[in-house]
């Protein structure tokens, strides 16, 4: 099946390189998006994407916080108005237009990605597919349980690790979440998107005094993670758990035995249930 059909009434947002970081963040944020392609405004063509992981990225201790250690001595209100083309991902793994939906699956699966764009022959963006479009196109095709797909050695954050550090996990390991545990017992979870979320909004302006950026890195987890937290058993049907991420718009569930954190169960999870 080609990947267009999939995503034939999908709304995308290209953005052009010019756009300032703060822009880019409002945008996703208001939007939701994890993900925006970024295109040359005349000729339409790809010459970048930002995801959510170059937020993290951004702020967090990887490359591309060195724009605002080095470049900005640490001004976070100064930063945050460079164009979005200086943190982008600027080797964009691509599908083409005439690709078949099983090479976005080995995509997914194989490169460490959550969402593609598609193009044309020149390179124009026409859409983007991600792991929730395959989720929910073949929603009643996924069958099984979720014991059998979850991830069980999971890596995790404390409610009194400061924000910088978790960031650098999250980069490390190329995770887009961490749940968050205390004595065994999951209490949150901190995702790539809810950096976005933070950054976005007027939470991190709200936070400063100083603009100095150690005024969000330093921040704990027990402050900005997600107390309600969704959660899945190992029995649980995977279909079930696939609807609950549709329809609540995350990317991933802790699974517990109690309030044990035992795995957690992922969207790239759900889609290699359909690699069979």
């Amino acid at each position: 099946m080609n990947v267009l059909k999939i995503v034939e009434s999908k709304e995308i947002i290209i953005i052009p390189p010019t756009w300032t970081i703060r822009e880019t963040l409002t945008t996703m944020n208001e939007k939701g998006f994890r993900r925006l392609p970024i295109a040359n405004p005349g000729n339409k063509k790809l010459v970048g994407i930002v995801t959510a992981m170059d937020i993290v990225d951004f702020i967090g201790g990887g490359d591309k916080y060195n724009l605002i250690r080095e470049k900005h001595n640490r001004n976070f209100y100064s930063a945050i108005n460079e164009p979005i083309k200086e943190i982008m991902t600027k080797e964009v793994i691509t599908l083409n237009e005439n690709a078949d939906v099983d090479e976005a699956i080995d995509l997914f699966l194989n490169r460490g990605v959550g969402g593609v764009p598609i193009v044309d022959k020149e390179d124009r963006v026409i859409s983007l597919i991600s792991e929730r479009d395959v989720i929910k196109y073949f929603l009643d095709d996924i069958d099984g349980v979720v014991k059998d797909y979850m991830e069980k050695n999971v890596i995790y954050a404390t409610p009194g690790e400061r924000l910088k550090d978790v960031a650098r996990t999250m980069l490390r390991n190329k995770f887009r979440r961490l749940p968050v545990v205390s004595k065994g017992r999951l209490v949150g979870m901190i995702t790539a998107t809810d950096f976005i979320k933070l950054l976005g909004s007027d939470w991190a302006f709200n936070h400063m005094k100083t603009g100095n950026v150690r005024e969000i890195t330093n921040v704990r987890m027990e402050e900005i993670m997600r107390r309600d937290v969704i959660t899945a058993r190992e029995d649980d049907n995977l279909k079930k758990i696939a609807e609950i991420m549709i329809k609540e718009n995350i990317g991933a569930i802790p699974v517990v035995d109690g309030e044990k954190l035992v795995g957690i169960i992922t969207e790239k999870d759900i889609v290699s249930s359909l690699n069979k």
